[in-house]
């Protein structure tokens, strides 16, 4: 006669679920995605615990809002999951989820004339070393250098705040996520040249906008 707490294997509850979760986190996204089409609400959970740090720094940069942002990530992820089985192996989990998100604000900045506000801006280390941003090296956890390191932050996210609205998205997808130009063509549904323009703009505006900022403090000024 079996336990009531094993199954076939032996395996009590708790072990079968550690294993179970163990197997689904060695799939990739669009295998993932996949799985939740079959009504395996597990397999969504292992994709919110990788996107939604990303997924929250894209809207944040975008909003300047954290309330905001994490808000519109909530509402990402739970379009995802209601329209999964509209989702299509020709494209990357990543570009699917980026593109409810993107249209998502896109919505928000159509419907509401307003200008996010300026606060501080959150931080997603795994993009800080492409050399797209002002390296500073975090060398400890002294309050000077923690001071140092949210007014430059704060000093960005108020740079990206000037980019208007029409290329934000694109330059915030290459520039914060490091998506390809073709994932941002698919992100937001425009051609991949107009991709390249908006970027190109967005990048001349962020620099007009953060050179003044950073110059008005010698400790972020960038050394030859």
């Amino acid at each position: 006669m079996k336990d009531d707490e094993t199954g076939d294997e032996g395996l009590n509850l708790q072990e079968q679920h550690y294993i179970g979760r163990a197997s689904r986190n060695a799939l990739t996204d669009e295998e993932l995605i996949l799985r939740v089409q079959q009504g395996d609400n597990q397999s969504f959970d292992i994709l919110v615990g990788r996107y939604k740090n990303r997924l929250y720094a894209y809207l944040f940069r975008l909003l300047g809002n954290e309330s905001e942002a994490e808000e519109y990530a909530q509402e990402a992820f739970v379009r995802a999951y209601m329209h999964a089985d509209k989702y299509k192996t020709i494209a990357r989990f990543s570009t699917w989820l980026y593109t409810i998100a993107t249209n998502l604000v896109r919505n928000k900045i159509r419907n509401v004339k307003r200008r996010p506000r300026t606060i501080s801006m959150w931080t997603d280390e795994r993009n800080s070393d492409d050399g797209r941003w002002i390296d500073i090296k975090d060398v400890g956890p002294s309050p000077e250098d923690a001071m140092d390191k949210k007014r430059l932050n704060e000093m960005i996210q108020s740079a990206i705040d000037r980019i208007p609205a029409k290329y934000r998205p694109s330059f915030v997808l290459r520039e914060i996520n490091g998506l390809s130009y073709e994932e941002i063509a698919a992100s937001t549904g425009l051609k991949l040249g107009t991709v390249r323009s908006r970027i190109n703009r967005g990048r001349m505006h962020f620099k007009k906008a953060v050179t003044p900022l950073l110059g008005s403090d010698s400790r972020f000024k960038e050394k030859n």
